[in-house]
């Protein structure tokens, strides 16, 4: 486990050296992805390998070095393991979000559109890409600014997961009637909205 600011504790460290050593012994190191040791350096472990005086602290030295490198691989290959997951669970939720059945729309606070999904595309008879820049009031009849309003000054620190929803209906200009639920988004200064055809009324809901 890393700590909120990103390093590897103590416990995790030692996991690796020894995941390192293990290798090392059993002569199955990962390939290496870090740099190698400059000729410098390999000149004065040489020069200090060939004295009997520092001999031995010259073998401790380049096991270190050795230990050092295969724990960067390893790391590196975590790394690597890390961010190919992530980039599946990215595709999968945009997948979800994209080609789902309810329309969505992410709404910035001052009530114009950022994104919008193909269903939300659908509904307003436009390409989803064209969506993004134009203002939600655009696509409902005049008059419902206040409404709007409403659904965007959601409270700021509501960003939980268990965040208030506030519902609100809009009418489109075909005489189509909304139903909108509204939370605050996890980026910073926008809005989730769902939306979805009703034929109720705010008194029969």
């Amino acid at each position: 486990m890393k700590n909120p600011r990103g390093y590897q504790s103590a416990e995790d460290h030692n996991r690796l050296r020894n995941n390192a050593q293990e290798l090392i012994k059993m002569g199955a190191t990962p390939r290496t992805h870090g740099g190698v040791l400059s000729v410098d350096t390999l000149a004065l472990l040489y020069q200090q390998a060939s004295t009997p005086e520092t001999a031995a602290n010259a073998m401790k030295l380049l096991h270190e070095l050795q230990t050092h490198q295969v724990e960067l691989d390893l790391l590196h290959e975590q790394l690597k393991a890390n961010e190919h997951e992530a980039n599946e669970e990215l595709a999968h939720y945009k997948s979800v979000y994209e080609c789902a059945p309810v329309a969505y729309l992410i709404v910035a606070n001052d009530g114009e559109i950022i994104e919008g999904n193909q269903a939300a595309g659908t509904l307003f008879n436009e390409r989803p890409i064209a969506l993004a820049g134009k203002p939600l009031l655009a696509f409902l009849t005049p008059g419902q600014k206040g409404v709007v309003n409403r659904l965007l000054k959601t409270p700021e620190n509501e960003i939980s997961a268990s965040a208030s929803i506030e519902k609100a209906f809009v009418d489109l200009p075909d005489c189509r009637r909304l139903m909108i639920s509204a939370r605050r988004a996890e980026t910073e200064g926008s809005v989730l909205m769902i939306l979805a055809e009703t034929t109720a009324y705010p008194d029969e809901s």
